[in-house]
């Protein structure tokens, strides 16, 4: 009896570890959760270990899945939650062109023009 208990323990804590693993690649699937979502499904994958321990009746299997469960959720508990930002000096301002300069490639031409006297169009 305590043989059948435990096997349906093993199994019922088996598809909650697949569903969790499943979870995390479904947001890793996602640009903005996909480095979360890696993390999350990494840190499933010893309980999926754990839970086939249990099913098994292996308490070694069982002892070392859990204890990289628990590591795993550690890591995940203490990462930063902050989005991802680019570094200041890769940021690009719209309203420059890509030399930096303000004037956009042909209002620098008009400028430039002006400049020498050539300010009639050719028609």
């Amino acid at each position: 009896m305590v043989s059948f208990v435990l096997t349906v323990i093993g199994f019922l804590l088996l598809v909650i570890s697949l569903a969790g693993v499943a979870l995390g690649v479904y947001m890793a699937a996602d640009s903005r959760t996909r480095g979360r979502g890696k993390l999350f499904a990494l840190l499933w994958v010893p309980a999926v270990a754990a839970s086939s321990g249990v099913l098994m009746h292996d308490v070694v299997t069982f002892t070392v899945g859990l204890l990289c469960f628990l590591v795993a959720g550690t890591v995940f508990a203490l990462q930063s939650d902050k989005p991802y930002e680019p570094p200041a000096d890769t940021k690009a301002d719209l309203a420059r062109g890509p030399a930096g300069s303000r004037l956009l490639d042909s209002e620098k031409t008009t400028k430039e023009n002006e400049a020498r006297g050539q300010g009639r169009v050719a028609s």
